[in-house]
């Protein structure tokens, strides 16, 4: 499988910002726990912060198949290409 060099992601530092942001919402329902909020509040949290995560995934998957799988049809390499999309599906779903 090929596999891009680290600048060759444009995706990381949004996905790096959204992750900071992501365990700052995640410290925060700890410190709703620590109050004793209300659970349905709690519950809405994590709900924000599950879609959140899942939006940043999306991110990393797009970028993923842009340029790992992008890179191997460009060198028409398509067994490489679908190998590369094997491990995506293996790694997300």
């Amino acid at each position: 499988m090929s596999h891009p060099t680290k600048a060759s992601h444009p995706s990381h530092p949004d996905v790096d910002r959204r992750l900071a942001r992501i365990a700052g919402h995640v410290e925060a329902i700890r410190r709703m726990l620590a109050a004793e909020k209300p659970c349905h509040e709690i519950l809405q949290q994590m709900k924000a912060v599950l879609a959140a995560l899942e939006n940043t995934r999306r991110i990393v998957v797009m970028d993923h198949v842009h340029h790992c799988v992008g890179d191997a049809i460009r060198q028409k390499q398509a067994t490489a290409a679908v190998e590369e999309i094997e491990h995506l599906f293996s790694q997300v779903w």
